[in-house]
């Protein structure tokens, strides 16, 4: 098997050599729900996007084969363009004289469910924190599991055991052994319900237990394995040790079998977290990614590692961040997963992946983690707990299946919001507090297929609730994600693709502005000054969104004029005279006066009335 893998490798790195000077390019993203295939190839001397294709992703029964969805939807490709890429069942490479075949093809992933990492050891809140912050941008989630001398520590004199409320006039419960016993027994049984990928041991041996639950951590896991003889897919299972280094030894000898331990930097603060991002996305690799069905033909056919969708369009951010020295966010609403990545001008990033929370598959999670009054907020109608349900079911059951009506659209798109505004949670108010983003990039099925651009963005609108002036731009032909990946083997093909066809659906530029906006009075007056000369003058309402007319590929000055108590961006009150012209787009001017924070009515009824008026005032 190994020598295989390694065959492989070999032969993407033959690719690699060939691929700066690549005619075509076939690039895939095998999400969760939907595989997505494009072919790029020169055209008059710029590499262009010259035909896509999608098609289920079909690691599931009866197909479980990744593979063949990416033919499937190589398939569309061929006969769009007439060129035969697939021959016999084999990608045809590199590009024949007849036109026939590609040169280069990379793949990105976000398939397979993400790594559970278990956090054992001193699991602190804080250290498990730390941990949840090194994987946040990669498909991992992570679940604390103290040692139970450690867990014991923590409780002594607090509550009589984590997450239980004592009865009124009872102290602490004695950790007794008979005690102690029962919550070894408890955490072998989660360990088993779990069945993580990998775990780390953290924690070091300066506290009050010493290096107690470093050895606790060790010999649960030799517990667990023991039981686990005749299961032995969870071990041995691959250990990152970031606890006290004096004890990696001993801890290696004490798991012996039951684990492959790898020595890494002890985990003190956030200033130490690289190593245990980059290990766990090596073992992302190894333990989804390589064992996804069909991964092996996979990897023989890529002319580069196969990486994860969020790994590829964190590259795109940040090259756009870098490039155009600006603050650039790209929004991921997917099946499974929801991504938030925000790169700043100064190099600043901070990426969150929500990893189980999406529209897809994610939905029962997503619904059990919010609950149905903060779906149910932004639909403009009733309805029931059951029916939410029920639409939860049929989503997660058939999740290729699109929105049927009306309702089932809104619906959809409620979820939508509320996966977004979650994982803009979990990035803290603090990151997101003092980032203000120019440049908003959008993908994700939800988004990209929205039956009307004007949906898209006030999804986004009502989601991100971003401050004063920035542009919106929607990924519909979802090449986002891939630009990264195509990046790897040939920037230059990343670059003038990213120009040419991945930002032409500007959905356009969007005006919000905060601070004490009055009640029912002018919140701001904007100047709008066309290329033509003509200008315009609109007054907006607190409360309420406006759209001035600008088109796609059409430009204005803009000044704003905000009332004493609201800021554009300079201060409260204070004018605002764009330096350079702002850019139009499939919706147009965008001025969102309705607060921020967004505060929806509380009243049923004015509610789903606001709802409406916005919806139609921005041509939802």
């Amino acid at each position: 098997m190994q020598t295989q893998l390694n065959q492989q490798e070999g032969q993407a790195t033959a690719h690699r050599k060939d691929a700066a000077a690549a005619n075509s390019i076939l690039v895939a993203d095998c999400g969760s729900v939907l595989t997505k295939v494009s072919l790029l190839g020169l055209v008059e001397g710029q590499y262009r996007l010259m035909a896509r294709g999608e098609a289920p992703t079909t690691l599931a029964a009866p197909q479980e084969d990744i593979t063949r969805g990416i033919v499937q939807a190589i398939n569309e490709i061929e006969l769009v363009t007439g060129r035969q890429i697939i021959v016999d069942g084999r990608l045809l490479a590199p590009e024949q004289p007849d036109g026939n075949g590609v040169d280069v093809f990379v793949t990105t992933i976000s398939a397979g469910g993400p790594l559970r990492l278990l956090v054992l050891g001193a699991a602190s809140p804080t250290l498990t924190d730390l941990v949840s912050q090194a994987v946040s941008g990669l498909y991992a989630e992570t679940h604390a599991l103290p040692s139970p001398t450690f867990t014991a520590s923590m409780a002594a004199g607090q509550l009589s055991q984590p997450g239980a409320t004592p009865l009124p006039g009872v102290g602490p419960v004695p950790w007794t052994p008979e005690r102690l016993a029962l919550e070894w027994r408890r955490q072998i049984d989660r360990l088993r319900e779990l069945q993580p990928h990998a775990a780390i041991i953290v924690g070091m041996a300066d506290g009050p237990t010493g290096a107690t639950p470093i050895q606790e951590a060790c010999q649960l896991l030799v517990n667990a394995a023991q039981e686990q003889r005749e299961k032995t897919r969870l071990f041995p299972l691959p250990v990152l040790y970031a606890a006290a280094p004096q004890y990696v030894e001993a801890s290696r000898r004490l798991i012996n079998g039951a684990g492959e331990v790898v020595r890494l930097d002890p985990l003190v603060s956030a200033s130490n977290l690289s190593p245990i991002s980059l290990a766990v996305s090596s073992l992302y690799e190894r333990s989804i990614l390589r064992r996804l069905p069909g991964s092996e033909t996979l990897w023989s056919w890529s002319s580069a590692t196969p990486v994860a969708t969020a790994t590829s369009l964190s590259s795109l951010v940040r090259f756009l961040a870098h490039h155009y020295t600006m603050n650039v966010m790209a929004v991921d609403a997917g099946g499974a997963n929801t991504t938030l990545l925000l790169a700043g001008e100064r190099g600043e990033f901070i990426p969150m992946v929500n990893a189980g929370i999406g529209v897809g598959s994610g939905l029962g999670e997503l619904l059990k983690r919010v609950g149905s009054q903060r779906i149910s907020r932004w639909l403009p109608f009733d309805v029931s707990d059951e029916e939410l349900r029920q639409f939860v079911l049929n989503t997660m059951l058939h999740p290729h299946v699109v929105p049927s009506n009306q309702r089932e659209l809104q619906i959809s798109q409620a979820f939508a919001r509320e996966a977004i505004l979650l994982t803009a949670e979990a990035l803290k108010t603090g990151a997101l507090s003092n980032f203000s983003p120019d440049l908003v990039l959008a993908t994700g099925g939800v988004l990209a297929h929205a039956p009307r651009p004007a949906q898209a963005a006030l999804m986004l609108l009502d989601a991100l609730q971003p401050r004063g002036v920035t542009s919106l731009v929607l990924d519909r032909t979802l090449l986002f994600q891939q630009l990264g990946a195509i990046a790897t083997v040939n920037p230059v093909a990343a670059v003038q693709v990213n120009e040419n066809d991945a930002v032409t659906h500007r959905l356009g530029t969007c005006v919000i502005p905060y601070g004490t906006l009055p009640p029912d009075q002018i919140a701001l007056r904007v100047v709008v000054e066309y290329s033509n000369g003509r200008q315009v003058q609109v007054e907006v309402m607190s409360g309420s969104i406006e759209v001035i007319p600008l088109r796609l590929n059409e430009q204005a000055l803009l000044t704003l004029y905000p009332a004493p108590t609201v800021d554009v961006g300079l201060g409260p009150g204070e004018r605002a005279r764009a330096a350079e012209e702002i850019d139009g787009g499939l919706v147009g001017l965008i001025i969102d006066a309705r607060g921020r924070p967004l505060v929806l009515p509380a009243d049923k009824a004015e509610r789903h009335a606001r709802l409406l008026q916005w919806s139609q005032a921005i041509g939802a």
